[in-house]
């Protein structure tokens, strides 16, 4: 049974005018400019969340915790002083690119997604009740669990999600703050604790003391099975923290999303690959999958229309990139069909191929460092386009019953960076100091 509690969050200071240029995006999506455009603002939290390339893991661990240090003798992080549950709102809208991506029926003006943030038990992923569907790598999983263990901070919350189709628990916020979504009404007496902008995307932040909502909540959890939808090496670095016997905790930090939402989206993370034997990568693609025009990506629709024409899962189909044409790859159905029985897997197959059969045994370098992952086709394209990668790949996006099939019923992990889940969260809106 998964356990939640409330607990006191530590947030920006509400006294400081600028919250909003001091939050930045999780960890995972920032490359080097992203950080260099963040780090520039000094009392950013990048500077304790996110790891400058090129720094060595320790030095990083050791200068976040300074900094740390220093936001809590400034001020500029405070601990709220009652254990809460809080509502987390993220109200965004899709650009033109990613809209292109998602099918129409399920394309909206604004999306407002609620989540609640608790602290959950900690348990082994996939043993009893949170569920994972990626794998991680291990240095990742390291980097996180020193840096948590050394600041004794979970600077944003894990996102997972679980099933309650009646919506009993978005249905107590929208009570409870007064308003139905997509639409945002603030009232004067449950003014958010947090309200900032990033990237376009509003960040909301409310507190819930209220004991008999707290016991609501909890009630309705109780029995439920939740699916880590984002944050798979926190979590991991977690559980290993929750083994520490002198700097564990027991619990960690999460949002935990309805899986209905209809402001829950799920969109692929398309692969760029730095250097690869092309000889090789060709003699397999030549080996496995039939070979046809793409389209010339002036028209990036034309890629999806390709790849959403696929008829079931053994119907594979990528997407290709190499500087000079776009290339549908039609995987041979009778060698998929194998690929499923021989692994006992049939959701995910265009991603599990992809890795199996072209990336991997043409990679030239490690997949940790020399593959790039983005949720932008256009991205894909200049980074091909410019030398900074070879080859770029495109695939379709997974629905939300595939992922949830993949961890319940297949028991499997989808190769690291399968799924990118939308909204995402943003670091700095909330906070867990613990041990303190």
């Amino acid at each position: 049974m998964v356990l939640i509690k409330p607990f006191k969050a530590t947030i920006l200071n509400p006294k400081l005018e600028n919250r909003a240029e001091l939050v930045c995006p999780v960890y995972d999506t920032i490359d080097a400019p992203l950080y260099e455009k963040y780090a520039s603002r000094k009392n950013s939290v990048i500077h304790f969340t996110t790891r400058k390339e090129g720094v060595e893991g320790k030095e990083f661990v050791n200068y976040a915790k300074t900094c740390l240090e220093r936001f809590f003798t400034d001020g500029i992080l405070i601990v709220h002083e009652k254990p809460s549950f809080y509502i987390y709102g993220v109200r965004y809208r899709l650009s033109g690119e990613i809209m292109e991506q998602i099918p129409e029926e399920e394309r909206r003006e604004t999306y407002f997604a609620f989540g609640l943030i608790a602290l959950v038990k900690v348990e082994k992923l996939n043993e009893q009740d949170i569920l994972g569907h990626e794998k991680t790598f291990e240095a990742n999983t390291l980097e996180r669990y020193r840096l948590m263990k050394e600041c004794r901070m979970n600077f944003s919350p894990i996102v997972a999600e679980y099933n309650m189709p009646d919506h009993d628990i978005n249905r107590i916020f929208e009570d409870y703050l007064g308003f139905g979504r997509p639409d945002l009404k603030i009232e004067e007496h449950r003014k958010p604790i947090v309200d900032v902008v990033l990237n376009g995307a509003r960040h909301l932040l409310w507190e819930v003391s209220d004991a008999e909502i707290i016991g609501k909540i909890q009630e309705l959890l109780k029995g439920k099975r939740i699916l880590i939808l984002d944050g798979h090496h926190r979590y991991t670095a977690s559980y290993r923290l929750s083994r520490d016997k002198e700097d564990g905790t027991a619990y960690t930090l999460m949002m935990l999303l309805e899986g209905g939402d209809r402001a829950l989206l799920l969109l692929p993370w398309h692969r760029c690959v730095k250097k690869c034997r092309m000889e090789d990568l060709w003699a397999r693609i030549e080996e496995s999958f039939v070979v046809g025009r793409c389209g010339d990506g002036s028209a990036l629709k034309t890629i999806y229309s390709k790849l959403n024409e696929c008829n079931d899962e053994f119907d594979v189909r990528l997407c290709m990139y190499d500087g000079e044409k776009f290339y549908l790859l039609r995987a041979d159905e009778r060698r998929i069909r194998k690929l499923a029985e021989e692994r006992g897997e049939r959701v995910g197959l265009d991603v599990i191929s992809l890795h199996e059969w072209l990336i991997e045994p043409a990679l030239i370098g490690k997949p940790e460092e020399d593959i790039v992952f983005t949720a932008s086709p256009r991205d894909a394209i200049e980074k091909v386009d410019t030398g900074a990668c070879r080859v770029a790949f495109f695939l379709k996006p997974l629905r939300i019953t595939d992922v949830e099939h993949k961890a319940r019923v297949e028991k499997k992990g989808f190769p690291q960076k399968s799924t990118l889940f939308l909204p995402k969260v943003a670091e700095g809106v909330v906070m867990w100091r613990f041990g303190f």
